[in-house]
């Protein structure tokens, strides 16, 4: 492995996370409300595990699969999610229609491009061959952690902005009061299926390149 272009893609990764959020932030006048979508927390966490594989790095091969294959789902279920049930329902965070600006670049970063640096890290870095099979299932916890969240936050009393989704919930596919429980149970049970499948996808693909190596 190249260290020099090893840190140098890292880098690139944390700046795209960073000032994806940034922007995102800085083009909003609620903050705090914006921090509270699945979006922006799952760049949040992919930037602080970035950070820390990068400098610390994580000894433990159990652990850090774990991690990195926890953070990396849970973005890439961020562009996922967005480009395939959130666009098509006319929720893009910001309108792209405006041109290239600050809102539109930072769109684009915490939805696609931070996403995509973040799979690619794997298939650039990672050693690979060392997924167990119950990784999967332990990929599911920052999706659910996130529901969890939503339903708490809400029982607080909090909102979110409504645009396209819900006010009260973030995503329409969380609102009970639009889609019913069952809607509910529906769009978790795909979410977890999607979930696994790309884990399963992800294991056979590790298994395929260690055997190639």
């Amino acid at each position: 492995m190249n260290k020099r272009l090893f840190f140098i893609y890292r880098i690139l990764t944390i700046a795209s996370l960073s000032i994806g959020l940034w922007l995102n932030l800085a083009n909003t006048t609620r903050p705090k409300t914006l921090m509270c979508y699945y979006t922006m927390q799952s760049n949040i966490i992919c930037l602080l595990a970035f950070i820390l594989f990068t400098t610390k790095g994580i000894r433990n091969r159990t652990i850090y699969n774990s991690c990195k294959g926890a953070v990396t789902i849970a973005i890439l279920l961020t562009a996922i999610v967005y480009l395939v049930t959130l666009l098509p329902n006319d929720f893009p965070m910001y309108t792209v229609s405006e041109g290239i600006t600050g809102k539109a670049i930072g769109n684009l970063l915490v939805h696609v491009a931070s996403p995509i640096l973040v799979v690619l890290d794997y298939f650039l870095w990672d050693e690979k061959g060392t997924f167990k099979l119950y990784y999967p299932c332990i990929w599911l916890i920052l999706p659910y952690l996130y529901v969890i969240f939503v339903y708490l936050f809400h029982a607080i009393g909090g909102q979110f902005y409504g645009i396209g989704g819900s006010r009260d919930f973030a995503y329409f596919f969380l609102d009970y009061s639009k889609v019913g429980i069952s809607g509910v149970v529906y769009w978790i049970i795909c979410i977890t299926i999607c979930v696994l499948i790309m884990g399963c996808v992800w294991l056979v693909i590790d298994k395929v390149l260690a055997k190639k190596h």
